[in-house]
């Protein structure tokens, strides 16, 4: 059966989509997160920037794609296995279910990262902590802007240029972007809007999206982001969730809300070959 997919005409529509996804997650670990931002004059008298450094992290990087990536594809592949037993859906069904919704989960994930930090290069907005990172020479003059050559940076080239980062927020972007998806996954799923449910039954379909304004405003208590870096982010990462889910499935006011998008499948089932 799961050869048989592969090589149905629902796959293969969305197999250049599959390739653009991972296509842009290589460019963004290898490329675009590691590129020099513009080198922003400043001055060291800034009261916004002389924050302390966090050595420690409320919420890492690595933490960040485990929440926000990893989590959301391990619970989408759990409820999508028991939505299988409960619906007794065919194997086929089930894995086109599961494939749409991880396929829509990375394009979340990937265009939002990318987004995202090609923003970073280009605005290159320094961090609240960033004369922490630069460490000015004693004999400064605090009047005027400055540039790098000014820095003994004591955390290394790496962690002075990331402090030049700091607009938008990628944590903000990234976990809005996975876990608004999986919110909205999950209440598609559970069709808790044609049902009409109580206030209650959102309560489980709505900590992803409590757990992404958690993970958003720890940067600002790490000092690694100002408030507009973290509304700009969050706002990119609901963007492109929001718009990438709707893409996919249909709405969550449907009857058949916890299907991929019917009329899309449906019409590429036939332009297809089997």
């Amino acid at each position: 059966m799961i050869k048989q997919y592969f090589n149905s005409a629902s796959f293969k529509y969305f197999l250049p989509n599959w390739i653009f996804g991972f296509s842009l997650l290589a460019f963004f670990y290898f490329v675009i997160d590691t590129a020099k931002p513009f080198e922003r004059k400043f001055s060291i008298d800034n009261p916004t920037l002389q924050y302390p450094f966090a050595t420690k992290e409320t919420v890492s990087d690595n933490l960040l794609y485990f929440l926000s990536v990893i989590i959301p594809g391990v619970l989408i592949t759990l409820v999508s296995l028991y939505q299988k037993r409960k619906l007794q859906i065919s194997k086929y069904d089930w894995l086109n279910l599961l494939s749409i919704s991880l396929l829509g989960l990375l394009l979340s994930f990937t265009i939002t990262a990318v987004v995202t930090d090609v923003l970073k290069i280009w605005i290159a907005r320094p961090r609240p902590d960033f004369l922490a990172r630069c460490a000015a020479k004693k004999n400064t003059d605090p009047t005027k802007l400055v540039g790098f050559e000014v820095c003994t940076k004591p955390y290394g080239d790496m962690i002075l240029y990331d402090g030049l980062k700091s607009t938008p927020s990628g944590h903000s972007s990234i976990s809005f972007a996975g876990l608004l998806y999986l919110s909205l996954w999950l209440i598609g799923q559970f069709k808790l809007v044609p049902s009409k449910s109580l206030a209650y039954a959102y309560f489980v379909p709505s900590l992803p999206i409590f757990l992404a304004t958690y993970i958003s405003l720890s940067r600002t208590q790490d000092y690694r982001h100002h408030f507009l870096d973290i509304i700009l982010g969050g706002a990119i990462g609901i963007i492109f969730s929001y718009s990438i889910y709707f893409s996919l499935f249909s709405p969550l006011k449907s009857n058949n809300s916890n299907q991929a998008n019917v009329q899309v499948v449906q019409e590429n089932e036939l332009s297809l070959p089997k």
